[in-house]
């Protein structure tokens, strides 16, 4: 029934990138494959499962499912257990209450974070830069070496 239901973003043939919106007010149940963006603003319960793509959890959104994704940045909630290939960002407005399993997490002075964490050894062999490191961050470091 509901919780069997499910919801596909594809990428076209049109060699744009997919973009899905969950907006205010809406809530889905079941599971939700995307490729590229998933922008939640509403609620989903179920489960979210993209190969390499990122999730982001507005203020408003309300994540109660098993996630499974590339990036995911979360400034709203999220409740159950998370997988991410890349990284997580919990920002200052963002909760999670699960697993969290990933290579980099990010927490923001201010979120919420009750859950096991995970990191995995590929961690260890990745240089800072290949993770989005800002050229001012790059400066900063060579100046502490100097």
């Amino acid at each position: 029934m509901w919780g069997q239901d499910k919801m596909k973003l594809v990428k076209t043939d049109s060699g744009g990138s997919d973009f899905g919106l969950i907006g205010r007010g809406i809530e889905i149940l079941g599971e939700i494959t995307f490729n590229n963006q998933l922008n939640v603003e509403g609620k989903v319960k179920g489960k979210l499962v993209s190969e390499n793509g990122t999730l982001n959890v507005g203020e408003t959104g309300i994540v109660e499912a098993e996630v499974e994704v590339g990036v995911c940045v979360i400034h709203g909630t999220i409740n159950g257990d998370l997988r991410a290939k890349t990284r997580v960002e919990i920002r200052r407005s963002g909760k999670v209450y699960g697993d969290v399993i990933t290579p980099i997490l990010l927490v923001e002075e201010g979120a919420v974070f009750n859950g096991n964490i995970k990191m995995d050894k590929q961690t260890d062999a990745r240089k800072l830069g290949e993770y989005g490191q800002t050229e001012e961050d790059e400066a900063q470091r060579k100046l502490k070496k100097a």
